[in-house]
C-alpha cells in the first residue's frame, strides 16, 4: 500500500502548497489595499483662518494617548463654553473643515480644527491606512484638551467620512465627548474594505476576499474591533446628527441609514439627494448649515 500513502503524501503536499499560496496572495493583497503613500500637499497647511476669513486662532498643540502630538488651530469665541472639533478624512487635513469652522464660529461657537496622526502638521507617517482604527484616540485627545486646557463644558465632534468613522467611535468610548455630527461614516474598516475590493476587482472570489480583508483589518490594528455600526448605540442619551449625500460613491448611501437604525434616540438623519462623497455642504449650503446649526441649538445651546 506504499503508493496510497505515497498518493496520500502528494495530495496533502499539494493541498498544503494551495493553501500556502492563497494566504501568500492575500497578504500581497492586503499590503496594496492598507498601504499609503501620503501627498505632500495633504502634509501642508497653506494658510490660516486669519488670512483666509478673517478669524482670530491660536496655534495648539496636544498628546495622543501614545505620545503622538496633534497640531491644530483653535477659534475661541466669545464666552463660548461650547465648542466644535473638527475631524477631516482620509488623506485630508485641518483645511478641510475651513469654511464649516466660520460657518460654526459665526454661529457662536468654539472651534478646535485639528490634523490627524499622519496629517497635516501632526506626527506619524501615515503610510498604513486605519479607518477610525487609531484616529478615534486623536479625537478623544481633542476633547480632553479643550476640557482640561480651555475650560470648554461641552464639546461636539464633528466628522466627514474617516473622520465620521473616528468621531463615533470616540464618542462611543468617550463619555466626555456630548454629542456627534458625522457625515458618510463607513460601518466599520472590514466593511468598506469588503465593499472597495469588490469594486475594484469583482473577479476575485468571495473567500479570497474575506481572508484579504481578514488580514488587512489585523495589519492596520484593528482586528477583534467594533466598527461605527457596532458601537453607535452606546453613544446615547448624547445626540447624534448622520448626514450623507444619495449618490456618494465612496461609501454606499445605504450606509447611513444602517447608523440611523442602530443609533438609539436623540438621533437626527439627513440625506442630500444627488450629493456626492462629504460634498453636501457644496451642493446644499444652506440646507446643510440649517441641519447643523439647528443640531447644535437645540441640544448645545450657548449660554446668555
Amino acid at each position: 500500500m506504499k503508493w496510497v500513502r505515497r498518493i496520500s503524501f502528494f495530495a496533502l503536499a499539494a493541498v498544503a502548497l494551495m493553501a500556502m499560496f492563497f494566504l501568500g496572495a492575500a497578504y500581497y493583497g492586503s499590503g496594496k489595499i492598507i498601504t499609503r503613500t501620503p501627498s505632500d500637499q495633504n502634509r501642508t497647511i497653506d494658510g490660516n483662518p486669519k488670512t483666509a476669513l478673517g478669524l482670530a486662532y491660536e496655534d495648539v498643540s496636544f498628546k495622543a494617548e501614545d505620545g503622538e502630538t496633534l497640531r491644530g488651530w483653535f477659534l475661541p469665541a466669545a464666552a463660548a463654553d461650547v465648542a466644535v472639533v473638527t475631524v477631516h478624512g482620509l488623506g485630508a487635513n485641518r483645511l478641510e473643515f475651513l469654511h464649516e469652522a466660520k460657518m460654526l464660529h459665526d454661529a457662536g461657537y468654539a472651534v478646535l480644527m485639528f490634523d490627524c496622526r499622519g496629517h497635516g502638521m501632526s506626527d506619524g507617517s501615515g503610510r498604513i491606512l486605519r479607518l477610525g482604527i487609531w484616529e478615534h484616540r486623536d479625537v478623544e485627545a481633542a476633547a480632553a484638551y479643550l476640557k482640561r486646557n480651555r475650560n470648554i463644558k461641552r464639546v461636539i465632534v464633528f466628522g466627514c467620512s474617516q473622520g465620521a468613522a473616528s468621531s463615533i467611535q470616540a464618542a462611543a468610548e468617550d463619555k466626555d465627548i456630548d454629542g456627534v455630527i458625522a457625515e458618510a461614516s463607513i460601518l466599520s474598516p472590514r466593511d468598506i474594505i469588503t465593499v472597495a475590493t469588490r469594486r475594484a476587482r469583482p473577479d476575485l472570489g468571495p473567500g479570497f476576499v474575506a481572508m484579504m480583508t481578514w488580514i488587512s483589518v489585523w495589519r492596520m490594528g484593528g482586528n477583534g474591533m467594533p466598527g461605527p455600526v457596532d458601537v453607535i448605540t452606546q453613544i446615547a442619551p448624547r445626540p447624534v446628527l448622520l448626514m450623507q449625500g444619495s449618490a456618494d460613491d465612496s461609501v454606499p448611501p445605504s450606509d447611513v441609514r444602517t447608523l440611523y437604525t442602530h443609533a438609539r434616540e436623540p438621533k437626527s438623519i439627513w440625506i442630500g439627494e444627488g450629493a456626492g462623497h462629504c460634498q453636501l455642504r457644496e451642493k446644499y449650503p444652506q440646507e446643510y448649515r440649517k441641519h447643523v446649526i439647528d443640531f447644535l441649538t437645540h441640544y448645545f445651546p450657548l449660554s446668555k
